[in-house]
């Protein structure tokens, strides 16, 4: 599941532009509590991303990032 959430998460942060990538990895570190770090972490799969960040990250951002058990 790891592989999955920050396959996710990497594909969605590379839709921006390069510039607009590092604001939206500065809003979740900002807004999840987190360093930068751990959200490059998570991108990179390095770390769990816990479901509470998940649905945080989704509302930052008004978009169904992540898959759910309950979606399949």
């Amino acid at each position: 599941m790891v592989k999955k959430d920050s396959i996710a998460l990497h594909d969605f942060l590379h839709s921006f532009s390069r510039n607009e990538m590092v604001v939206a990895i500065d809003k979740i570190s900002t807004l999840c509590y987190v360093p930068r770090g751990t959200v490059h972490n998570w991108q990179n799969g390095l770390a769990r991303i816990p479901e509470l960040h998940k649905v945080k990250i989704e509302e930052i951002f008004n978009t169904k990032i992540f898959s759910r058990l309950t979606d399949c």
